[in-house]
């Protein structure tokens, strides 16, 4: 799908999550699936991403911004968050995050840290080799990370609970 394609999407798109108070993350289209994400204060609920499904169907059949044929997924950013605008990345200050630059952008490819600053032009993170800046346009892809914690062990805590809850009976 050609960046045109994409805009006209968002061009479409934009308004209907401004009625429903959404925000558009991104719009992706990959092997046949056009990604719309969206998200909201508080985080989705099913009924907006039936609700945003419903709509956006209904403005492609009316406006046929994409050719061919194409699965529609509306979704949430999910806990590890692209980060493609600025307003995304001054969000995610004091947040972990990973960054892939692009290929003749000068210094080690992958940076993850935690993002220290961002601005309209770009963005700082402070990482174990140091901090690093880097312009918007240096950026390939970006995320926050998160990570996640061991699992609890089978008959952790519920389990001594209950011994301990027989014990003084």
């Amino acid at each position: 799908m050609s960046n045109d394609t994409i805009n006209a999407v968002e061009r479409h798109v934009t308004p209907i999550a401004d009625d429903f108070g959404v925000e558009l993350v991104d719009i992706e289209f990959n092997n046949g699936v056009l990604k719309v994400v969206i998200d909201e204060e508080g985080g989705l609920n099913s009924q907006t991403l039936v609700d945003m499904t419903k709509a956006i169907s209904r403005m492609i059949d009316a406006e046929d911004p994409v050719p061919g044929k194409f699965t529609l997924e509306i979704t949430s950013p999910g806990v590890e968050r692209p980060l493609k605008k600025p307003a995304h990345f001054q969000r995610a200050i004091g947040l972990e995050v990973s960054v892939k630059t692009e290929p003749d952008v000068e210094g080690e490819r992958r940076v993850e840290g935690v993002l220290a600053d961002a601005d309209a032009e770009g963005i700082r993170i402070a990482a174990e080799a140091g901090d690093r800046s880097l312009r918007y346009g240096e950026i390939r892809t970006a995320r926050t990370v998160f990570h996640w914690g061991p699992a609890p062990k089978p008959g952790g805590k519920e389990k001594n609970h209950k011994k301990k809850e027989s014990a003084s009976t």
